[in-house]
């Protein structure tokens, strides 16, 4: 029986790119389900739909700000974590970093 290698087709920043977009996807997604739990907790009229549109008439001022920090955190820590969770396992399938991830810094 023979064993060959398979040839690497796709590049490992083609890859990565997949990777990393896939991971990027699955996480918004992930984030917009907590958003929606955290601003039915939040809003002050305890309805469970968000607001998707600040500029909605419909919605105090209040409301819309809320909205607009509450996503932009909420946002900004999923993105966060996808990457990280991209980059843990590409180094756990590949063995290495990803293209572009530079090791890091030891003090």
């Amino acid at each position: 029986m023979n064993l060959r290698k398979v040839p690497d087709t796709l590049g490992r920043e083609t890859s990565w790119k997949i990777v990393s977009a896939v991971s990027g996807m699955l996480g918004a997604l992930i984030a917009r389900k907590i958003l929606r739990a955290v601003w039915a907790a939040a809003s002050s009229d305890g309805s469970d739909s968000p607001v998707l549109d600040p500029a909605d008439r419909r919605y105090s001022w209040k409301d819309a700000t809320l909205w607009a920090v509450t996503a932009g955190i909420g946002l900004g820590i999923a993105k966060l974590i996808s990457a990280r969770i991209a980059v843990a396992g590409w180094e756990a399938a590949t063995g290495t970093l990803p293209p572009g991830v530079e090791a890091p810094v030891e003090i």
